[in-house]
């Protein structure tokens, strides 16, 4: 868009890390996540499914986490390689996601118990995950704005002359 000097405006987007810290980033974080996965297995099958209280649960447990573990390698494997999609690394949507989970943690701390056994600590931590909340919400709209603006600039692009 031009501006009054009819000099072009650059959209403000954000700062990328340099790839000399992505790529070892990605490596640790995909080496972290290997070992949850495999902490995961371990837990149905040395603990065993027959000493759950519930090894349906157990089994429903294990498996998401194991789903989880495969969005991080995923996410990782994005990091290594430098490939981008739309949003950035996480997605509006994910980004959305997280902050309902962060906004989560503090509710649940209401009914465990945890404010009362944690005092100052555990209300700091609640400040921390209801500021992410916000902060995570406000990156997504950030991010789906420039998506729509990137997208509608596209779309004249294509229609002109």
């Amino acid at each position: 868009m031009p501006n009054d000097d009819n000099k072009p405006v650059l959209a403000i987007g954000e700062v990328e890390l340099p790839r000399w810290i992505q790529v070892p980033v990605g490596i640790l974080l995909a080496l972290f996540a290997l070992f949850c996965a495999f902490a995961a297995i371990d837990m149905v099958l040395l603990a065993g499914i027959k000493s759950s209280p519930s090894p349906t649960l157990a089994v429903a447990v294990v498996l998401i986490l194991l789903v989880a573990c495969f969005w991080v390698l995923v996410k990782c494997f994005r990091l290594v390689t430098g490939r981008k999609k739309r949003g950035g690394l996480l997605g509006p949507t994910a980004l959305r996601v997280v902050a309902v989970f962060l906004l989560i943690m503090p509710v649940a701390g209401l009914f465990t118990g945890y404010y009362r056994e944690m005092r100052g600590i555990a209300i700091f931590q609640a400040v921390i995950y209801v500021s992410g909340f916000f902060g995570l919400r406000a990156l997504a709209r950030k991010r789906e704005a420039i998506f729509d603006e990137q997208t509608k600039s596209k779309k004249n692009d294509g229609q002109g002359d």
